[in-house]
Protein backbone atom coordinates (compact mmCIF):
# COMPACT_ATOMS: atom_id res chain seq x y z
CA UNK A 1 0.00 0.00 0.00
CA UNK A 2 1.35 3.41 -0.97
CA UNK A 3 2.37 5.67 1.91
CA UNK A 4 0.36 8.88 1.77
CA UNK A 5 3.34 10.81 3.05
CA UNK A 6 5.11 10.01 -0.24
CA UNK A 7 2.27 11.20 -2.47
CA UNK A 8 3.04 14.34 -4.43
CA UNK A 9 0.52 16.82 -5.80
CA UNK A 10 2.70 18.58 -8.34
CA UNK A 11 1.49 22.12 -9.01
CA UNK A 12 -1.93 21.54 -7.42
CA UNK A 13 -3.25 25.06 -6.86
CA UNK A 14 -4.35 25.62 -3.25
CA UNK A 15 -5.54 28.61 -1.24
CA UNK A 16 -5.80 28.98 2.55
CA UNK A 17 -8.23 31.09 4.60
CA UNK A 18 -6.71 31.18 8.07
CA UNK A 19 -5.99 33.93 10.61
CA UNK A 20 -3.84 31.97 13.08
CA UNK A 21 -0.17 32.37 12.03
CA UNK A 22 1.04 29.03 13.52
CA UNK A 23 -1.72 27.06 11.77
CA UNK A 24 -1.10 28.94 8.55
CA UNK A 25 2.64 28.23 8.65
CA UNK A 26 2.16 24.55 9.46
CA UNK A 27 -0.43 23.92 6.76
CA UNK A 28 1.52 25.91 4.17
CA UNK A 29 4.67 23.91 4.93
CA UNK A 30 2.87 20.55 4.58
CA UNK A 31 1.28 21.58 1.29
CA UNK A 32 4.53 22.86 -0.17
CA UNK A 33 6.34 19.67 0.88
CA UNK A 34 3.80 17.73 -1.19
CA UNK A 35 4.39 19.87 -4.26
CA UNK A 36 1.31 22.08 -4.03
CA UNK A 37 1.36 25.68 -5.20
CA UNK A 38 -0.06 28.18 -2.69
CA UNK A 39 -2.10 30.46 -4.93
CA UNK A 40 -3.01 32.90 -2.17
CA UNK A 41 -3.65 33.26 1.54
CA UNK A 42 -6.49 35.23 3.14
CA UNK A 43 -7.11 36.09 6.78
CA UNK A 44 -10.87 36.71 6.62
CA UNK A 45 -13.86 36.13 4.37
CA UNK A 46 -13.80 39.52 2.65
CA UNK A 47 -10.16 39.12 1.66
CA UNK A 48 -10.84 35.57 0.46
CA UNK A 49 -13.74 36.67 -1.75
CA UNK A 50 -11.64 39.42 -3.28
CA UNK A 51 -8.78 37.04 -4.08
CA UNK A 52 -11.13 34.32 -5.36
CA UNK A 53 -12.54 36.82 -7.86
CA UNK A 54 -9.06 37.16 -9.30
CA UNK A 55 -7.89 33.54 -9.11
CA UNK A 56 -9.86 30.55 -7.87
CA UNK A 57 -7.55 27.57 -7.17
CA UNK A 58 -8.47 23.90 -7.29
CA UNK A 59 -8.70 23.53 -3.50
CA UNK A 60 -9.44 26.03 -0.73
CA UNK A 61 -8.77 25.33 2.96
CA UNK A 62 -11.17 27.36 5.13
CA UNK A 63 -10.98 27.88 8.88
CA UNK A 64 -14.64 28.23 9.81
CA UNK A 65 -14.41 29.10 13.48
CA UNK A 66 -11.88 31.88 13.34
CA UNK A 67 -12.58 33.78 10.16
CA UNK A 68 -13.29 36.91 12.19
CA UNK A 69 -11.59 35.87 15.41
CA UNK A 70 -14.83 34.68 17.02
CA UNK A 71 -17.22 31.72 17.19
CA UNK A 72 -19.49 33.26 14.55
CA UNK A 73 -19.75 30.60 11.84
CA UNK A 74 -22.03 32.50 9.47
CA UNK A 75 -19.26 34.38 7.60
CA UNK A 76 -17.61 31.02 6.96
CA UNK A 77 -20.75 29.45 5.51
CA UNK A 78 -21.38 32.49 3.32
CA UNK A 79 -17.79 32.31 2.08
CA UNK A 80 -18.16 28.61 1.27
CA UNK A 81 -21.36 29.26 -0.68
CA UNK A 82 -19.65 32.11 -2.52
CA UNK A 83 -16.68 29.92 -3.42
CA UNK A 84 -19.00 27.12 -4.52
CA UNK A 85 -20.71 29.50 -6.95
CA UNK A 86 -17.38 30.72 -8.27
CA UNK A 87 -16.19 27.13 -8.76
CA UNK A 88 -19.35 25.83 -10.43
CA UNK A 89 -18.69 23.79 -13.55
CA UNK A 90 -15.03 23.08 -12.84
CA UNK A 91 -12.98 20.75 -10.59
CA UNK A 92 -13.06 22.48 -7.23
CA UNK A 93 -13.03 21.40 -3.57
CA UNK A 94 -13.36 23.02 -0.16
CA UNK A 95 -11.70 21.56 2.92
CA UNK A 96 -12.82 22.89 6.29
CA UNK A 97 -9.75 23.24 8.48
CA UNK A 98 -10.82 24.11 12.00
CA UNK A 99 -10.27 23.44 15.67
CA UNK A 100 -12.38 21.77 18.31
CA UNK A 101 -15.03 21.68 19.65
CA UNK A 102 -16.94 19.99 16.85
CA UNK A 103 -20.48 21.39 16.77
CA UNK A 104 -23.18 18.97 15.60
CA UNK A 105 -24.85 21.45 13.26
CA UNK A 106 -21.51 22.46 11.74
CA UNK A 107 -20.47 18.88 11.03
CA UNK A 108 -23.82 17.98 9.45
CA UNK A 109 -23.92 21.14 7.36
CA UNK A 110 -20.37 20.52 6.12
CA UNK A 111 -21.33 17.07 4.85
CA UNK A 112 -24.46 18.41 3.14
CA UNK A 113 -22.32 20.99 1.34
CA UNK A 114 -19.88 18.29 0.23
CA UNK A 115 -16.94 19.70 2.19
CA UNK A 116 -14.12 17.66 3.63
CA UNK A 117 -13.52 18.44 7.31
CA UNK A 118 -10.14 18.27 9.04
CA UNK A 119 -9.70 19.08 12.73
CA UNK A 120 -6.42 20.81 13.49
CA UNK A 121 -5.82 18.69 16.59
CA UNK A 122 -5.89 15.53 14.45
CA UNK A 123 -2.89 16.82 12.51
CA UNK A 124 -0.46 16.63 15.40
CA UNK A 125 2.19 14.14 14.30
CA UNK A 126 0.24 13.26 11.13
CA UNK A 127 0.27 16.52 9.19
CA UNK A 128 1.25 15.27 5.76
CA UNK A 129 -0.67 11.99 5.98
CA UNK A 130 -3.98 13.66 6.85
CA UNK A 131 -3.47 16.59 4.51
CA UNK A 132 -2.66 14.18 1.69
CA UNK A 133 -5.82 12.21 2.48
CA UNK A 134 -7.91 15.37 2.18
CA UNK A 135 -6.24 16.31 -1.11
CA UNK A 136 -6.73 12.82 -2.55
CA UNK A 137 -10.44 13.08 -1.72
CA UNK A 138 -10.56 16.52 -3.35
CA UNK A 139 -8.93 15.16 -6.49
CA UNK A 140 -11.43 12.27 -6.70
CA UNK A 141 -14.49 14.38 -5.88
CA UNK A 142 -15.15 12.65 -2.56
CA UNK A 143 -15.22 13.83 1.07
CA UNK A 144 -12.51 13.27 3.66
CA UNK A 145 -13.07 13.43 7.43
CA UNK A 146 -10.25 13.39 9.96
CA UNK A 147 -10.60 10.97 12.88
CA UNK A 148 -12.26 13.26 15.40
CA UNK A 149 -14.81 14.53 12.89
CA UNK A 150 -15.67 10.98 11.77
CA UNK A 151 -16.16 9.91 15.39
CA UNK A 152 -18.31 12.96 16.14
CA UNK A 153 -20.50 12.30 13.10
CA UNK A 154 -20.97 8.66 14.09
CA UNK A 155 -22.13 9.80 17.53
CA UNK A 156 -24.48 12.35 15.97
CA UNK A 157 -26.02 9.81 13.60
CA UNK A 158 -26.43 7.23 16.35
CA UNK A 159 -28.16 9.83 18.50
CA UNK A 160 -30.43 10.81 15.64
CA UNK A 161 -31.15 7.16 14.90
CA UNK A 162 -32.43 6.66 18.45
CA UNK A 163 -35.31 9.01 17.72
CA UNK A 164 -38.41 7.90 15.85
CA UNK A 165 -38.17 9.01 12.25
CA UNK A 166 -40.62 11.75 11.38
CA UNK A 167 -43.08 10.97 8.61
CA UNK A 168 -42.99 13.04 5.41
CA UNK A 169 -46.12 14.93 6.52
CA UNK A 170 -44.60 15.61 9.95
CA UNK A 171 -41.41 16.87 8.31
CA UNK A 172 -43.47 19.12 6.06
CA UNK A 173 -45.35 20.44 9.07
CA UNK A 174 -42.17 20.97 11.04
CA UNK A 175 -40.64 22.93 8.16
CA UNK A 176 -43.62 25.29 8.25
CA UNK A 177 -43.28 25.58 12.03
CA UNK A 178 -39.62 26.49 11.56
CA UNK A 179 -40.72 29.12 9.02
CA UNK A 180 -42.77 30.76 11.79
CA UNK A 181 -46.26 29.80 10.63
CA UNK A 182 -49.07 29.37 13.16
CA UNK A 183 -51.21 26.23 13.36
CA UNK A 184 -54.01 27.98 11.44
CA UNK A 185 -51.61 29.17 8.73
CA UNK A 186 -50.20 25.65 8.40
CA UNK A 187 -53.72 24.23 8.17
CA UNK A 188 -54.56 26.71 5.40
CA UNK A 189 -51.35 25.83 3.56
CA UNK A 190 -51.95 22.06 3.83
CA UNK A 191 -55.75 22.23 3.28
CA UNK A 192 -56.49 20.37 6.52
CA UNK A 193 -58.29 21.13 9.76
CA UNK A 194 -56.36 23.02 12.43
CA UNK A 195 -56.95 20.07 14.79
CA UNK A 196 -55.01 17.87 12.35
CA UNK A 197 -52.08 20.26 12.48
CA UNK A 198 -52.21 20.29 16.30
CA UNK A 199 -52.04 16.48 16.24
CA UNK A 200 -49.02 16.54 13.92
CA UNK A 201 -47.25 19.09 16.12
CA UNK A 202 -47.95 17.08 19.28
CA UNK A 203 -46.51 13.94 17.69
CA UNK A 204 -43.46 15.84 16.47
CA UNK A 205 -42.73 17.18 19.95
CA UNK A 206 -43.12 13.70 21.42
CA UNK A 207 -40.86 12.03 18.84
CA UNK A 208 -38.15 14.64 19.20
CA UNK A 209 -38.50 14.69 23.00
CA UNK A 210 -38.60 18.49 23.04
CA UNK A 211 -40.89 20.69 25.08
CA UNK A 212 -41.99 23.38 22.64
CA UNK A 213 -42.27 24.47 19.02
CA UNK A 214 -39.17 26.64 19.23
CA UNK A 215 -36.92 23.72 20.15
CA UNK A 216 -38.53 21.57 17.45
CA UNK A 217 -37.87 24.32 14.92
CA UNK A 218 -34.23 24.51 16.06
CA UNK A 219 -33.90 20.75 15.56
CA UNK A 220 -35.28 21.05 12.01
CA UNK A 221 -32.93 23.89 11.09
CA UNK A 222 -29.92 22.00 12.48
CA UNK A 223 -30.76 18.80 10.61
CA UNK A 224 -32.50 20.00 7.46
CA UNK A 225 -31.76 23.74 7.19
Amino acid sequence: MQNRQQIQFHNLSVAIVENEPPSLRGLSYSLEQMGCTIAWVARDDDEAKSKADTALPEVVFVDLRLLKGSDDYEPGWQLIKYLRQRGEGRPFAIIIFSGTPIVDAIALHAIRLGCSYVVKEDLWGHEQEITAGALLAARSGSVFLSNEVAAALETIMNRMGERDVLSPKELETLKLVSDGLSNQEIADRQFVAVTTVKTHVSRILAKLAVGNRGKAADWYRQNYG
